[in-house]
């Protein structure tokens, strides 16, 4: 005997990993009858859509990132070469 439930939610086919039928049926969750809800799929979108950003804050590293080193004064060349 089916539950009570069953009859209200529709029937869904069960297949195996190859997509055959395996003749199994299953009732519909009824999480899937809810209705829904705009300001959900707004908040989750706009927070999936935050993971394609790429930054564009200023560097820690910045200025350091050279191998030059300084060769002291006297040399009538520029503190730290190009």
């Amino acid at each position: 005997p089916l539950p009570a439930m069953a009859c209200a939610r529709p029937l869904i086919s069960v297949y195996s990993e190859k997509g055959e039928s395996s003749g199994k049926n299953v009732t519909l969750p009824a999480v899937f009858k809810a209705p829904i809800r705009p300001d959900i799929v707004n908040f989750v979108h706009t927070n999936l859509r935050k993971n394609n950003r790429q930054p564009y804050a200023v560097s820690e590293l910045a200025g350091h990132q050279t191998s030059a080193e300084s060769w002291g004064t006297g040399r009538a060349v520029a503190p730290i070469p190009r």
